[in-house]
């Protein structure tokens, strides 16, 4: 009887203990289905090389913006000496291409995978946390890369329209045209 006592302790402190334990980069995501699981791990993955890539001289090549405790990645591509940013209210016209980059999925653009004109209403409750918060930090006439983590896009849901699967990492390519 002592014995099996000790087992029943001992398996209590382990799934206590193991639960605890965690990846201080990565949020606990929910069991999923197997496919799901890999699906995750593999965004994770792709964000966490990402994070991690660097230029020829060693700079990291990614910026990092910190949005409510995450983290997205961007990078200008096009400079603009035009020194003037939109409001957190504004209407930002953007040429954008957004693809899941895992899967290689066009989530906005055309079928040929060019980017296409659009309007942001950056005080939409539509407008992925992201890119809210990355728009206002850019200039007319810049053209961005922009990685973004499930926390700051879609959430750990399947999204219907375009589909875009639970916890995807999102790539968005964009230059800001005009705003108002």
């Amino acid at each position: 009887m002592k014995s099996i006592n000790m087992i029943l302790y001992w398996v209590i402190a382990m799934v206590i203990g193991l639960s605890a334990c965690g990846d201080d980069d990565e949020k606990t995501i929910p069991a999923h289905t197997e496919e799901e699981k890999i699906w995750i791990a593999d965004n994770q993955k792709y964000f966490q090389e990402k994070k991690e890539d660097v230029e020829d001289d060693g700079q990291l090549l990614y910026q990092r913006l910190v949005v409510d405790e995450d983290t997205l990645l961007y990078r200008v591509l096009e400079t603009s000496q035009i020194d003037s940013f939109p409001e957190i209210d504004a209407d930002v016209k953007v040429s954008m291409l957004g693809v899941i980059p895992v899967s290689q999925t066009v989530i906005v653009g055309n079928k040929d995978g060019n980017p296409i004109d659009q309007t942001l209403k950056l005080d939409s409750p539509n407008l992925i946390k992201g890119l809210a918060a990355l728009l206002p930090k850019i200039r007319k006439g810049e053209r961005v890369d922009a990685i973004i983590p499930y926390q700051l896009g879609y959430g750990d849901r399947n999204y219907s329209n375009p589909y875009i699967p639970l916890c995807s990492t999102l790539q968005f390519t964009f230059t800001v045209k005009s705003f108002d």
